[in-house]
């Protein structure tokens, strides 16, 4: 066997977190790189950990030379056209969901036929979500954090694209159930919301499912869940082990 090549998009929290995760691992981390640099050519996993924009920018000419990519950034496919040019090959883009649970349920359920039902609300403490779009009362309101806000409630391909650091996990359902035209997306202020809180409901003709996850917010990075680098790093114990390479003891969870 050998050893998995690995490079990052992006040196945020996630990227510097997963990194030290992956020090004892059988792997070998080639580089971080961010904007502006030049990408190996002879990667086998490119994780990125960077932004929407970034994957619109960057991405595609990655995958198209053959290199997999472990997608964090999510929401970027609510862009029909990017998600095809992002999924055409010879690379596979692998979807990384770790702040959120029960999306294997979800897939299960949406190969009985179109699902009735697909929704996500997101509750997190009101100065997580202020975003630029947002005028100055409806900031200093957040900002005070003393009240409930339903700050959107829309298609989830629409609150991706208001909440670009905050709601990834919205286009993770959508992506999930195959419901990009009718999957909803609540995003929900609450003061009391110490942990991030995301409960999913999908219902179809084989059944339902209603999952609830609250997580804990990354320290360094409060619009983030502290639970998602660790995602990453199990990913990519999976795709080490399903690709051959070095890896280490385990077993693949589908």
């Amino acid at each position: 066997m050998t050893r998995l090549r690995i490079g990052f998009l992006g040196g945020g929290n996630i990227a510097r977190t997963v990194r030290d995760e992956l020090a004892s691992r059988p792997y070998d981390v080639v580089g971080t790189f961010g904007r502006g640099d030049v990408i190996a050519d002879d990667l086998d996993l490119l994780v990125e950990a960077a932004t929407q924009r970034a994957v619109e920018e960057r991405l595609v000419p990655i995958i198209a030379r053959g290199t997999d990519v472990l997608l964090l950034s999510i929401g970027a496919l609510a862009d029909p056209l990017l998600r095809r040019r992002l999924t055409g090959g010879p690379g596979q883009l692998i979807a990384c969901t770790g702040a959120i649970g029960g999306l294997d349920q979800v897939r299960a359920l949406r190969l009985g036929g179109a699902l009735r039902e697909v929704t996500i609300e997101s509750r997190k403490l009101p100065a997580t979500l202020i975003q630029p779009w947002m005028d100055d009362a409806l900031r200093q309101r957040l900002e005070s954090g003393q009240e409930e806000i339903m700050l959107d409630d829309d298609l989830a391909t629409a609150v991706t694209r208001r909440f670009p650091a905050s709601a990834n996990v919205a286009a993770a359902v959508a992506l999930a159930a195959d419901a990009w035209d009718s999957a909803t997306a609540r995003v929900v202020a609450d003061p009391t919301a110490a942990r991030t809180r995301h409960t999913i409901h999908a219902a179809g003709e084989l059944g339902e499912v209603t999952v609830t996850v609250t997580n804990e917010p990354s320290p360094e990075r409060p619009r983030s869940s502290a639970v998602v680098a660790r995602a990453v790093v199990r990913a990519i114990d999976d795709y080490a082990r399903l690709r051959g390479f070095d890896a280490v003891a385990g077993v693949v969870v589908l």
